[in-house]
């Protein structure tokens, strides 16, 4: 060991990192072999400090002389809050189960249980939360990224425990000390109407909130609506997010799950108002352009057609680099067929005077210069659509015969070619062989959907795949002699073959597909998945107590279905009159009265 040679070894831990990058604490037994593998890592491994509920709570406190001793190392800090839960809501799950007790016995002991998830005297308050984080704060000077997980409440009325978390935690980064390293990388999930509109309302807040963002270079918000005030969280959310002046990179997540793309329409079954309301905001009326903003991506949004054309022509002085994945545009089908909005356009056609063709009108912007222009499951969210219209699915079939997805389509449309410019073959390879590589006894990395690793670190990531953003590139470790196979062993290889095949359609959906392209180029929502950009953000325990509260609720809605269903179909018994369940036998007649 006291031979191999520094550099060689430290490339051999930094792997170990990549392939332990799901779980860090499979790392932390090799800190104990020796001083030298425990130098090696402790970069690594104390790159972020994570803070989660139990961290808070009386007597649990995080270490700090431990903490003071490593704090040094530390670039990032995860906090996350989704366990808490809100008094209003576990009373509301109360009500809801009370009659199905005897049917769900289990419900007892864990509503009583979320009892110590609630911020009170008994775990932890405000003041325990501020003094913890500003502790760990003083610690980490060289703390430049944050991710922060909101309470994710499942029922019952908007609470109040995410606004107190989130305000609090700007008023501690907002008095950092000047000698401090200003936080540049700022991650939000589940942060809501609610907590913005609260927010805005208290001065001393929004004071914090613009000290904190004023020197933010990345932001990445994770969004849920909650409320039907439109305005005031339109006006709120785009004031606040206006104050990062030097914000290079915005990436806002919406609401939705996963849509069904092959039909690329949905539908709420709910009142106007309420449809309205459930979509991303932009105000048409705004005065005040983005300066610095060069990537932008917006996914699982619906958003109105106008208002996404304004807020990409607010960011088009700069912006170099779009991605929109499962964005809908609102179309109201029943209403001004004649004006209605469409994402590409129909051929032939001239777009009339009302109308928003999203992508003639990107086309047509003289400040738009994009570089990179990527979507994924472009759709439509209608709202009563005329069934009888001559055009029933908008512009989504393609008329050409060439068979193009309709994401190709608009791609196409926007940067004005017929066929995209071909991504470099070499880096297709390249990356398609890792993604490919996943036989028994290969020695490559699995970077399947969901599972990429991305090293965001501006000093220990590999090259740059791209000149453009080389700061926010991001590159597979080693990809470079992966692509050692010939076209003639190919040929002769049936299993290579396949792969050749599968490459090519990999190389495919790159040139215009946004999910498959950022698996190696993300300038925008990596840091949502790893913070540091060695492990993947990840807590366990607090998974577990929020699927375990979701799967026990998820029952007993089922149970009350069933027994409203059941109720519904009973019929009154023509002897008896007594409601009964269809084909059930009549109750038993009375004894005959004896004298």
């Amino acid at each position: 060991m006291d031979s191999l040679p520094t550099e060689i070894l430290g490339i051999i831990l930094s792997w170990d990192v990549r392939l332990c990058r799901v779980e860090k604490n499979l790392v932390l037994p090799l800190r104990l072999v020796c001083k030298a593998f425990d130098a090696a890592l402790r970069p690594y491994i104390f790159k972020t400090i994570q803070l989660e509920f139990s961290r808070f709570c009386h007597n649990t406190a995080p270490c700090l002389a431990s903490l003071a001793r490593v704090g040094y190392l530390c670039g990032s800090i995860y906090l996350d809050m989704m366990v808490i839960r809100d008094e209003e809501e576990i009373s509301r799950l109360t009500d809801i189960f009370q009659g199905l007790v005897k049917k769900v016995p289990e419900m007892i002991p864990l509503l009583q249980s979320l009892r110590k998830y609630c911020m009170s005297e008994s775990t932890f308050d405000e003041t325990d939360f501020r003094r913890t984080v500003e502790n760990v704060l003083e610690r980490t000077p060289s703390m430049r990224r944050l991710k922060m997980n909101l309470p994710f409440q499942v029922v019952g009325t908007p609470g109040t425990p995410a606004t107190i978390l989130l305000a609090t935690t700007l008023a501690c980064l907002a008095n950092r000390g000047q000698e401090d390293t200003a936080l540049q990388t700022l991650v939000i999930d589940h942060v809501s109407d609610t907590t913005i509109n609260n927010i805005c309302r208290n001065p001393a807040d929004v004071q914090n909130f613009i000290r904190v963002f004023e020197g933010l270079k990345n932001l990445v918000l994770s969004i849920k609506r909650q409320e039907s005030q439109t305005p005031a969280f339109n006006k709120n959310l785009w004031f606040l997010i206006r104050k990062a002046t030097k914000l290079d990179s915005l990436c806002m997540i919406g609401w939705n799950v996963r849509r069904d793309i092959s039909t690329r329409r949905h539908r709420y079954v709910v009142p106007l108002d309420d449809w309205r309301m459930r979509s991303l905001p932009y105000p048409l009326d705004a005065t005040q352009a983005f300066t610095s903003l060069r990537f932008l991506e917006l996914k699982r949004v619906d958003i109105d057609p106008h208002e996404l054309v304004a807020l990409i022509k607010d960011c088009s002085a700069t912006l170099k680099e779009l991605y929109i994945i499962e964005v809908y545009i609102k179309v109201h089908g029943a209403t001004d067929l004649e004006n209605i909005s469409l994402w590409i356009g129909r051929p032939g056609s001239l777009k009339p005077p009302a109308a928003c063709w999203v992508a003639q009108e990107l086309r047509n912007m003289e400040s738009l210069e994009l570089s990179v222009l990527r979507a994924t499951g472009l759709g439509y969210d209608d709202f009563e659509p005329d069934r009888a219209s001559l055009h029933p699915n908008y512009d989504l079939k393609d008329h050409t015969g060439l068979k193009k997805s309709f994401d190709r389509r608009f791609v196409e449309a926007v940067m004005e070619c017929e066929d995209l410019p071909a991504v470099s073959q070499t880096r297709i390879e390249n990356i398609a062989a890792i993604n490919l590589s996943n036989q028994p006894g290969s020695s490559t990395i699995d970077l399947q959907p969901g599972k990429s690793f991305i090293d965001m670190s501006s000093t220990e990531s590999m090259a740059a795949p791209d000149s453009t953003a080389a700061e926010h590139s991001t590159s597979s470790p080693g990809s470079e002699d992966l692509n050692s196979s010939q076209p003639s062993s190919m040929n002769s290889d049936p299993a290579k073959l396949s792969q050749s095949c599968s490459r090519r359609q990999y190389s495919k959906l790159m040139e215009y597909d946004a999910e498959t392209f950022q698996r190696y180029h993300n300038t925008t929502s990596q840091y949502k998945r790893s913070i540091d950009g060695h492990f993947y953000n990840h807590n366990e325990q607090a998974l577990k107590e929020l699927q375990n509260l979701i799967n026990v609720a998820d029952r007993g809605m089922t149970l009350i279905s069933a027994e409203i269903e059941s109720f519904r179909t009973m019929q009154p018994d023509a002897n008896t009159g007594i409601m009964m369940p269809p084909g059930a036998p009549p109750p038993p007649s009375p004894p005959p009265a004896t004298g």
